[in-house]
């Protein structure tokens, strides 16, 4: 006889086992589900506590499966640049969060900006930052966190002077004298500008602080399962211990899956799926290019808005077969960043070497590939042999429905973001958000993935409308597709028997809204592993 923890009833629940499965209850116990089914068979349950969710549509739980859970955190306490139009607004920006700070040691940040939008169409070099202040160390991302910009004081800080040369060329850009312009790209920052911060952020009490006081701004967008990657330049800011401690002390509301570019951690065995339900290790990151925003990105042809430009490769095709061949043979599935064609050729390369040449053989293990912006048809023929995730970011779709076309020219749209073709193709796609790059709302990137427009509407067509999907082809992204990252597709993403209760109560029904109004629907009830974490 079964028997439950809770009892879910009077809810329209979309199992996303297939489009349209619905049923009206759901039956938990021991935070996995043991039965699903119709209101009158789920009355015979005994249960300690029964919930009515009043005829609201439910879904199951979010998963972002590629954000920097750390970075966003920290990132909405950075000034907000993402609306700046011009240099000088960048600049009366930072200069009022100037006029706030006390200590002139502490670093002046900026976030978000996107050169797109800036009427002058370039960044901000040292010389404008100076203006802000010439004493104190000012450091501003990019939207995609690709590119960032310093004053002098921080350049002198991190040791980029006249004649400087940085590791990987290209990540630093220079005046005509040979004088650092301000511009860095990628690893510039991690290498050069963190080990000389003073940053709370390197305070592990203050980083748990942090996760702890914004964590429930993640359980109210629906999210019941992060992918958080972390970089590594000497710490990686996330460590699997502090994600613990918040389970033991009940202050997690989310599964967490860590996935780092740290080191292999070879002396101790750790692998992918090492850990609990709540906390496991994930995988290992490994950069191949930069960013289309920064044109970083690696293109077989030169960018059409800058000739001279095809991006930067962080390796060389033997070092990048090296990286991924060696974590497949440790039993450590890679997650590895590849947004242009010329970036996806290397890894596709590395990853059937790897497969070809591996002692011991690793069957079952996924290699994740990051983005897959700007592809050629040949590579997803490859893929298609290939044991690979698809790990996009639906949101990216409204930064490039002004910018694509321009940027790489209209012969190579056909393979810029093709989810459709993905899918159509039998390959496993999963959504993220990037985090902080943009916005880590799913409902928005669903809301990408169908229109192919911006939040505006824009452009009436779509970006690649030939391209565009489903409504459930978009859910399952976030739902039943990411559960494939670290072999969960057997415990998590659609709601079934023997899966745990990770679910989400919405104000309106998803697959019967106006696929424009997406963005606008609310959560009303997160619930994890049973548990109601979230409610409004």
């Amino acid at each position: 006889m079964i028997t439950a923890d809770i009892l879910y009833v009077n809810g329209r629940f979309y199992t996303m086992k297939a489009p349209g499965d619905t049923v009206e209850a759901v039956a938990v116990l021991n935070g996995k589900i043991v039965f699903t089914g119709s209101l009158q068979k789920a009355g015979q349950i005994p249960a300690e506590k029964v919930v009515d969710l009043k005829g609201k549509p439910v879904i199951p739980g979010f998963t972002d499966t590629h954000l920097h859970l750390i970075m966003d955190c920290q990132e909405r306490e950075k000034v907000n640049l993402t609306e700046a139009d011009s240099i000088s607004q960048v600049i009366d920006l930072m200069k009022e969060r100037q006029a706030q700070m006390k200590e002139t040691d502490q670093w002046l940040m900026g976030a978000g900006l996107h050169v797109e939008r800036l009427k002058e169409g370039r960044f901000p070099n040292r010389h404008e930052l100076d203006r802000i202040s010439k004493e104190r160390p000012i450091y501003i991302f990019s939207y995609c966190h690709h590119a960032g910009m310093a004053n002098t004081k921080a350049l002198a800080l991190a040791g980029i002077g006249k004649g400087f040369r940085p590791e990987v060329e290209g990540t630093v850009e220079f005046e005509e004298d040979g004088s650092p312009s301000g511009i860095v790209r990628e690893m510039a920052y991690d290498n050069y500008f963190v080990p000389v911060m003073n940053d709370r952020i390197t305070d592990p009490a203050y980083r748990k602080a942090l996760m702890e006081k914004l964590a429930p701004a993640y359980s109210k967008m629906g999210m019941t399962t992060l992918h958080t990657f972390s970089s590594f330049a000497g710490d990686p800011l996330e460590y699997l211990y502090m994600y613990q401690e918040l389970e033991e002390e009940g202050k997690l509301p989310f599964r967490i899956r860590l996935n780092s570019s740290a080191p292999l951690a070879v002396s101790i065995g750790a692998v992918t799926g090492m850990g609990s339900d709540m906390v496991k290790y994930g995988a290992k990151k490994i950069f191949c290019d930069g960013s289309l925003s920064s044109r970083s990105a690696a293109l077989i042809e030169p960018y059409a808005d800058a000739p001279e430009q095809k991006g930067i490769l962080f390796y060389s095709q033997e070092e990048m077969t090296h990286q991924i061949k060696e974590a497949y043979e440790y039993g450590m599935e890679t997650a590895i960043h590849a947004i242009g064609d010329r970036a996806m050729e290397m890894v596709l390369n590395g990853i059937e070497e790897a497969i070809k040449t591996a002692r011991p053989s690793r069957e079952g293990m996924r290699f994740r590939l990051i983005h897959d912006i700007l592809l050629k048809e040949s590579h997803i023929r490859r893929m298609k042999a290939l044991p690979v995730i698809l790990d996009v970011q639906p949101i990216f779709i409204r930064n490039w429905v002004r910018l694509a076309r321009e940027r790489v020219g209209t012969e190579r749209l056909d393979y810029f973001l093709p989810f459709r073709t993905f899918l159509e193709n039998g390959l496993i796609v999963t959504g993220g958000s990037d985090a902080p790059v943009d916005d880590v709302n799913p409902m928005i990137g669903i809301q990408c993935a169908v229109t192919r427009q911006d939040l505006t509407g824009f452009p009436p067509e779509g970006l690649c409308p030939g391209e565009a999907i489903s409504v459930y082809d978009a859910v399952c992204l976030y739902t039943k597709n990411a559960a494939y990252c670290c072999n969960e597709e057997n415990e998590r993403g659609t709601l079934e028997k023997g899966k745990f209760a990770d679910f989400i109560v919405l104000d309106q029904d998803i697959f019967q809204t106006d696929p424009h109004g997406i963005h606008k629907i609310q959560v009303i009830r997160t619930v994890v592993g049973g548990k109601t974490v979230y409610e409004a």
